[in-house]
């Protein structure tokens, strides 16, 4: 992983020095690379339950003050710069996606409290700093890619609203204690429609139900969230009624790019077990890296994995510009798509190993599949594309017909 550290440490010379840094590679080697194979999680009773590696590894991060990374500055946190929480987000891609897509959903949740009143901030951000986890509930059996067909109810009642309906495919399920939740206020379907809500994992009305086991990502909690005359206060729901699908569509804009690290942390885990295996591998008393057509294709997976890395720091560079969405889209497509073609070449060349199981080819070549689901599938991202793309040649166009604008 050393090389790796390096490597992002060229993009912002000296992060690798700073404390909580250093603090957090050495959990990285120390305790989430050898239990990678071992960390799984399961849902029972509305709660997730891991295995014996996960204890000491969150105490670890709590103690090393991980979580305070993930809030800027300004509202209590260590937050300096976009740019690091990419960095930590690629070195997660390496030891374990599965935590990385934890640390994901846990920031997204932030985002939203961040985007809140003062009060909603004061009471959500020392909890999430603590390391009390949050997460983000969009998805649901009809409503996927299509947010605004959001079916999940929520009717005021007094100084309530109470919510009716599910939940679907939501991670950090039975882990979080702090959901931003998507709902329709308004009872017809629409963008503006839906806001926003707060909802504390002990809210009556509130359950967690597990989903069939996955195929990989073993150790991120992925469950349906249950609601039945849930009472959330008026109080917790995120800046105005209706504006809940700009709001969440602005946050998972960031969590792209950070899924797309993960995507180029895991890609480069599984080029250099590939690596050293090639090389230590004899065939014909030569290692496979004396064939020409292996040592091509391994240069076309460090090149890829190289170029999603630049697409990445690129989308980082246009926070806050109007280009964002489209930069941040392309580099989640890119990298999603790289690292299960990079995945699927290694488990070809590591021969009959690479079907084994339990081989460790074989479980990270798993995880790189689900990063396809994450934060909109390949054809989502092709549709904000095009769809941005159409907007700025629209602009274009119309700046052409103002000369003197």
């Amino acid at each position: 992983m050393d090389a790796l550290v390096n490597i992002l440490d060229s993009f912002q010379s000296g992060w690798k020095e700073k404390k909580y840094a250093k603090d957090f590679i050495a959990i990285l080697k120390e305790i989430v690379i050898p239990g990678y194979p071992y960390l799984e999680s399961k849902i029972e009773n509305h709660k997730a339950v891991f295995t014996k590696e996960w204890d000491p590894l969150f105490s670890a991060f709590k103690r090393a003050h991980i979580f305070e990374q993930f809030v800027p500055v300004e509202f209590g946190g260590q937050k300096t710069s976009e740019l690091e929480i990419y960095c930590l987000m690629e070195l997660l891609g390496y030891a374990s996606p599965g935590i990385g897509i934890i640390f994901v959903s846990h920031g997204r949740a932030i985002d939203i409290v961040c985007r809140g009143n003062e009060t909603q901030k004061k009471d959500y951000l020392p909890r999430l700093i603590d390391g009390h986890l949050g997460a983000i509930a969009m998805t649901e059996e009809k409503a996927g890619s299509d947010a605004s067909a959001i079916g999940l109810m929520a009717r005021q009642a007094d100084h309530h609203f109470l919510l009716n309906g599910q939940k679907i495919f939501i991670s950090n399920s039975g882990l979080a204690e702090i959901y931003s939740v998507l709902v329709n206020t308004k009872g017809t379907k629409g963008p503006r429609s839906l806001s926003v809500f707060i909802v504390e994992n002990k809210t009556p009305g509130f359950s967690i139900e597990g989903l069939p086991e996955k195929d990989g990502l073993k150790v991120l909690p992925t469950g349906r969230l249950i609601f039945k005359d849930t009472p959330v206060p008026l109080t917790n729901m995120v800046g105005e009624e209706g504006a809940g699908l700009l709001l969440t569509l602005g946050v998972i804009d960031q969590g792209r790019i950070h899924i797309a690290g993960i995507c180029c942390g895991l890609a480069y885990r599984i080029f250099r077990e590939l690596y050293q295996y090639a090389q230590q591998r004899r065939q014909f008393d030569h290692p496979l890296t004396s064939s020409q057509d292996i040592s091509f294709q391994i240069a076309a997976m460090f090149s890829k994995i190289n170029a999603a890395r630049g697409l990445c720091l690129q989308a980082i560079e246009q926070v806050g510009s109007p280009y964002y969405r489209v930069y941040s889209s392309q580099a989640k497509l890119f990298a999603s798509q790289m690292v299960m073609d990079v995945a699927s070449r290694a488990q070809v060349l590591m021969g009959g190993r690479g079907y084994l199981r339990n081989d460790l080819i074989n479980q990270l070549g798993a995880d790189a599949r689900g990063m396809e689901y994450l934060e909109g599938t390949s054809n989502v991202q092709k549709m904000i594309i095009a769809s941005e793309l159409f907007k700025m040649f629209q602009k274009e166009k119309e700046d052409l017909g103002n000369p003197g604008s």
